[in-house]
């Protein structure tokens, strides 16, 4: 009798089928493939066995490609080469007025970008803490006021990190809740040159000056924010949004120090608050 045969995580099982074989296959939810064996149960038990053999290679094939790409920034990058191995540092904590839980990067070979990425996350977050806990009497007066209960504050960071050749480039976000409507977001970001051993700023990345990337950001803004806006805007609102548009991409070097690189691009990126109202989220312009 015809029979279909299902792989499994544990063993081979047989059952019969009417018209059609099958095979069918949990690891990757295959579709199912029609099956051509025929023989005896022998030779089809070694057919299924070598099919078996051949799709767990591939799960460990697979697992190795993804350990390898989430430890290290490594490949092939529109710069050229990129290998530069580093871990994740997990930070998580829950306490009555503070939950917290972060994370950044950490490189083999890098302590100098190491040491000022590290300081920076953890005094930033140790200020929080300490002022969490100073204000904590206070939100619970406020939660014993009524039937509701206020949530505990929140610190929660994560990283992105790209690069090129000769540069490694780390972004920093950290959403902080401390009561209110909603959180804040803020970004931090670390460029440096492995070549030199100097943390770089955007003018040296993108090799422009401030006037020119203002112009960059501030076309790119309208467009996106306003040109291209979904949403209606009336012209008192499109009035007040290009006028946090013209001050937060004025061309000074405050308003440019959160910046990436990526191969041989590079990217400006504004918290909320900055270009436009926190509705309108993390804006993130490529200016080369």
């Amino acid at each position: 009798m015809p029979v279909a045969i299902e792989l499994t995580h544990v063993g081979v099982r047989h059952f019969p089928l009417r018209e059609q074989n099958y095979i069918f296959c949990d690891i990757f939810s295959f579709k199912k493939i029609k099956n051509n064996l025929t023989g005896n149960s022998k030779q089809d038990y070694y057919r299924i066995m070598k099919v078996k053999k051949f799709i767990l290679l591939c799960i460990l094939i697979l697992f190795s490609f993804t350990f390898f790409s989430c430890a290290s920034l490594s490949g092939i990058a529109d710069g050229g080469k990129i290998s530069y191995s580093y871990k994740t540092v997990e930070i998580n904590e829950n306490q009555d007025y503070l939950t917290t839980k972060i994370k950044y990067p950490e490189f083999e070979k890098l302590p100098e970008l190491n040491k000022r990425i590290a300081n920076t996350v953890n005094s930033n977050w140790k200020n929080f803490k300490s002022y969490s806990k100073s204000e904590w009497n206070e939100i619970v007066a406020l939660n014993n006021r009524g039937n509701s209960k206020l949530p505990s504050f929140e610190y929660l960071v994560t990283y992105e990190v790209t690069g090129n050749r000769n540069i490694v480039s780390v972004i920093i976000n950290t959403y902080i809740f401390s009561g209110g409507a909603h959180g804040n977001t803020t970004l931090a970001s670390f460029n440096y040159d492995t070549k030199s051993k100097k943390f770089i700023d955007v003018l040296q990345a993108s090799s422009m000056s401030y006037n020119e990337i203002s112009s960059i950001c501030r076309q790119s803004l309208y467009k996106k924010l306003i040109n291209n806006s979904k949403k209606s805007i009336p012209p008192s609102e499109e009035d007040s949004l290009r006028e946090m548009i013209n001050t937060g991409a004025f061309p000074q070097a405050g308003n440019f120090e959160i910046f990436t690189v990526a191969g041989n691009k590079v990217f400006v990126w504004f918290e909320p608050y900055s270009v436009a109202p926190y509705s309108y989220g993390i804006q993130k312009i490529q200016i080369k």
